[in-house]
């Protein structure tokens, strides 16, 4: 399963390279083993496909649960890593799956507002806690990524920079429980970095 997808993320790259002239930053932020959660902004549905083609390690994301509806839909996503979560409705299956993910040494990748920014500018919007909870309870290392369009939203032809931060250590933030104090405090530094992330690169295209 891995070779064939392998192939099908060549052929995307290739693909999305002619439409979008994508950059990839700060790529050997990436550990080239262990388990990790991933936490992104959201602008637009390109952006898991720009992770998935530009990370050098495979990434397993939650997706909603709308997607997975249809059979050959949810057949395709999980093909692709993907696994479906019931949003707002305190998914534990969904957790439980993400905190697997990561206790197997592979790469969870979520979006950390939970859904595609509705700022007019594209900025990050408000972060929800579950990238927290699942890494404080797997007490694994977070890596913060920002997905940049030069006009704010993909334009074709249009610049796309997909820039990975430095990975934030568990012990960093002092990761131990999932107690309400504590998730506030990791959830406002993992968007804080790739807030960061975000205005860098939004300067850099102007």
């Amino acid at each position: 399963m891995d070779f064939l997808f392998d192939i099908l993320r060549g052929i995307i790259f290739v693909i999305a390279k002619i439409i979008f002239p994508f950059k990839t930053k700060g790529k050997e932020n990436i550990p080239e083993e262990g388990g990790i959660v991933l936490c992104s902004n959201h602008i637009s549905f390109l952006d898991p496909v720009f992770i998935l083609i530009t990370s050098r390690r495979r990434v397993y994301f939650m997706s909603k649960s709308e997607l997975f509806k249809n059979k050959l839909s949810a057949a395709f996503f999980r093909f692709c890593g993907a696994f479906p979560v019931n949003r707002g409705q305190g998914d534990t299956s969904a957790l439980d799956t993400a905190k697997d993910i990561v206790a197997d040494n592979k790469i969870f990748g979520i979006f950390v507002e939970g859904t595609r920014t509705k700022n007019p500018d594209a900025s990050p919007g408000r972060a929800k806690s579950g990238a927290a909870v699942i890494a404080a309870s797997s007490k694994s290392d977070i890596l913060p990524v920002a997905v940049t369009y030069k006009h704010g939203r993909p334009r074709l032809f249009s610049r796309v920079v997909v820039r990975y931060g430095t990975p934030i250590k568990a012990e960093e933030i002092a990761i131990s429980d999932t107690k309400t104090s504590e998730i506030k405090k990791i959830t406002a530094r993992i968007m804080g970095d790739i807030t960061e992330l975000w205005k860098e690169e939004t300067e850099c295209m102007k």
